[in-house]
């Protein structure tokens, strides 16, 4: 068969080919880029949820689809199945999501998960904890990828009837209907065993547990040796458990931390009024009315960020007019009724998480920002080093493993 004449048709023929060529690749190249620099998928719905894992971010659109970014060339840890979802989270090599059929999905290096339906989940260091409709918890995991994990019984939940869950490094809790606290896992430094009473939430760290009282009071248990499991005094309304220290923000809004200082993760900001706290290994973070701080992570290399753009650390600024002059002829008005308050303004960030190098926000616009690095982390516990700000600076900081938001009712 004769091919076609040698003429400006084949020449057409040859350009538009590799044109096509060039811009597949091109295509391949900024998913490639994308995936490996952490830069998240360009939005076209709105974010509703965002949670930090190890050394990579998970996200939930309002159309239910969920993505992921970061690094994830280990354990395919951001390669997010098919479907849509309710819930998201992102764990230490693996993250876990509930479809919309309530069915939970896990990727990674734990992408097993059991039939049946489900109301929460959370994820643990290579294993993975939920709730079942009627209340029941059910964990799952300790080895992926051919790799081996301490066994130590964090992946089997007692049977009763449950209202909260919150997994950590070998060790879960969960709230009965009662309010109380039950956690399974790793016994050591009395970490399994919570104290009496009844709670409203329960956050657990990496080797210790904090709940919050109805009273607004905060009970801590588990491993002690830097203070993290002592708490202070006082009326809170939200607690953070990070590796080895914790967070709780007070009914007054200031913050207060305390436990393993070594990074400035403890000297948290004195000033300003703040609605939530995120306490991560190395340092945590918190939303004020009008933006986010972040402190800690003092002795480690300088940041990059993750995403295009970074979150607000300062109150933005507001200008009044002055008052008009006053003529001393013109007699005082008559009294008029007192003016409207004003109506307050939203917070620029509705939640925070803190992962393990870096943290994101999300915007009360439904935009994302992510700041910190994927790189390599500092050695686990280095000697002191001077402070790279004063305390209770607003910096971006890195951690070492993913904090754990509190939950409960």
């Amino acid at each position: 068969m004769r091919g076609p004449p040698a003429g400006g048709g084949g020449r057409n023929l040859l350009a538009a080919l590799t044109l096509a060529a060039l811009l597949l690749f091109a295509a391949l190249s900024i998913a490639d880029a994308q995936r490996d620099t952490g830069l998240p998928p360009s939005p076209t719905n709105r974010y509703i949820q965002i949670s930090a894992g190890r050394d990579f971010t998970c996200t939930l659109r309002d159309t239910g689809s969920a993505h992921c970014w970061g690094s994830a060339t280990r354990y395919d840890h951001a390669a997010v199945p098919d479907g849509h979802y309710t819930a998201i989270d992102a764990g230490n090599w693996h993250a876990c999501a509930i479809r919309e059929d309530g069915e939970a999905a896990c990727w990674g290096a734990s992408s097993e998960a059991p039939a049946g339906i489900f109301t929460q989940i959370s994820t643990g260091w290579h294993y993975a904890c939920g709730l079942r409709e009627n209340g029941a918890a059910e964990c799952w995991g300790t080895s992926g990828y051919g790799r081996s994990v301490l066994d130590y019984g964090q992946a089997t939940a007692p049977s009763g009837t449950f209202t909260a869950i919150s997994t950590g490094y070998l060790h879960a809790c969960g709230l009965w209907e009662s309010g109380e606290a039950e956690c399974w896992g790793s016994e050591g430094n009395g970490r399994s065993e919570p104290p009496a009473g009844a709670f409203t939430s329960v956050s657990v760290g990496g080797t210790h547990a904090c709940g919050l009282r109805e009273s607004g009071a905060i009970a801590c248990w588990g491993l002690n040796n830097f203070g993290q499991a002592d708490p202070p005094a006082g009326v809170f309304t939200d607690v953070s458990a990070g590796s080895w220290h914790t967070c709780g923000l007070r009914e007054s809004g200031h913050l207060e931390c305390w436990g393993d200082d070594a990074y400035g993760q403890t000297s948290a900001p004195t000033g300003g009024r703040y609605l939530a706290v995120a306490a991560g290994t190395r340092h945590s973070c918190a939303i004020r009315e009008r933006g986010v701080s972040c402190w800690g992570g003092r002795t480690l290399p300088p940041v990059f960020p993750l995403a295009a753009a970074q979150p607000t650390t300062q109150p933005e600024e507001t200008t009044v007019a002055p008052p008009p002059p006053v003529d001393p002829q013109t007699p005082d008005p008559e009294p008029t009724d007192p003016p409207d308050p004003p109506t307050p303004t939203p917070p620029t960030f509705t939640a925070v998480s803190a992962g393990s190098w870096h943290s994101c926000a999300l915007r009360n616009t439904g935009a994302i920002a992510c700041w910190g690095s994927a790189a390599t982390p500092a050695p686990r516990r280095p000697p002191a080093a001077s402070p790279q700000s004063a305390p209770g600076a607003t910096i971006p900081a890195r951690c070492a493993a993913p904090a754990r938001s509190p939950v409960g009712a």
